[in-house]
């Protein structure tokens, strides 16, 4: 039975069989549609017919990102490397030329030119946001550390940064601002303890309050409170973290998860060590599972992710340490093992990189290398 249409009643009915098939929508209109769609009514419209199941956006993977370099037709060029597809991506972009990766958060790089100017820039969107003139402040290129509390384009959004007034740690100093603000609001505290937070690896912010590691002082953790500047180191003593000899390093790096601040000590190819942060008994707990989570970890950015296609679950990417070979790997939790990801690097200056989060999409942004 032929199904028909009304649109009302002095109209004339428009039979169904006679309509243009959904199979037929504009490619640009459909891209536009699964855009604003959940997770759930994207799935349902996947179901409608076989021409939309190309269509489907899925979470990505975190893209490992690379410092903009000198190699372009154009002059400089963004390297990406997304690790579900082992695939290599590049972007031309002359307006990020002398400019130095900070940190990220959710598809959003902090660059810095030099020592005078720091901005947002969305690789994907090509948006971008500035941030007020810092001239008169301390030098951000000398250890300074950064974090971003949620994304830049939201009015409750917080820039953060970290550094010692001194070489002996005897004081903190930390920047913060908004997007739109005028100026920065610098505030320095005493540091009792000694400890060298701008050494230690990126702050992370999670529930309210930014988070920093200091690595030569048995791993204090220090955190600071946005709403009310204040500043204080935790009484958590030091992980069970096993002693390495001479020759080794051991790289930490702090990483949300789903309200949880992990601690995921790596020294290749020693077997990494995952802790969790217990602050009802203010204490670092060993993990043997990720429960299904996977984290990316570097210097500049770490974060975490669930349900990513051709990623393995409960295991922790990292990008390339030096000197290692030119492979990079994964460890898989589950059978406690190092797994070859790609050879990223023949070359053994590796450039600094950090993970950045792209949005669900249907097809590559960028040109394949």
């Amino acid at each position: 039975m032929t199904g028909r249409i009304r649109t009302n009643e002095t109209e004339k009915p428009v039979r169904v069989d006679k309509l243009r098939p959904w199979s037929e929508l504009p490619t640009e209109l459909l891209e536009i549609i699964v855009s604003c769609l959940c997770d759930e009514d994207n799935v349902r419209l996947s179901c409608v017919c076989k021409n939309f199941r190309s269509f489907r956006a899925v979470n990505q993977s975190p893209w490992l990102m690379f410092s903009p370099a000198i190699g372009g037709r154009k002059g400089y060029i963004i390297k990406f490397f997304d690790p579900s597809q082992g695939k290599f991506y590049f972007d031309e972009n002359i307006k990020l030329s002398n400019t130095f990766f900070q940190c990220s958060k959710d598809g959003w790089v902090l660059f810095s030119i030099l020592v005078a100017k720091l901005f947002f820039f969305n690789p994907f969107t090509k948006s971008r946001i500035n941030l007020p003139f810092h001239g008169g402040l301390p030098n951000w290129l000398i250890g300074y550390k950064f974090a971003l509390s949620c994304v830049p384009t939201s009015p409750n959004s917080i820039v953060f940064a970290i550094g010692n007034t001194d070489l002996h740690g005897q004081g903190v100093c930390i920047c913060i601002c908004h997007p739109g603000d005028a100026d920065w609001t610098i505030l320095k505290y005493q540091n009792t303890d000694g400890a060298l937070f701008k050494c230690g690896d990126g702050p992370v912010f999670c529930n309210g309050l930014f988070y920093c590691l200091s690595e030569f002082s048995d791993n204090l953790v220090g955190t600071f409170d946005p709403q009310n500047h204040t500043w204080s180191i935790l009484p958590v003593p030091s992980p069970n973290i096993p002693f390495l000899s001479l020759d080794q390093r051991r790289a930490k790096h702090l990483v949300e998860s789903k309200g949880k601040l992990l601690l995921v000590c790596i020294s290749y190819p020693e077997n990494p060590i995952v802790f969790r942060l217990d602050l009802t008994k203010m204490k670092w707990v060993e993990m043997d599972s990720l429960n299904g989570v996977t984290v990316f970890v570097s210097s500049l950015s770490s974060v975490s992710a669930t349900d990513v296609p051709n990623v393995s679950r409960n295991s922790i990417y990292f990008s390339k340490n030096r000197f290692r070979g030119k492979s990079s790997y994964f460890y898989s939790l589950d059978d406690c093992k190092y797994h070859p990801a790609k050879q990223w690097h023949e070359a053994r200056k590796i450039p600094k990189a950090g993970w950045v989060q792209p949005p669900k999409m249907t097809h590559p942004l960028f040109e394949e290398l």
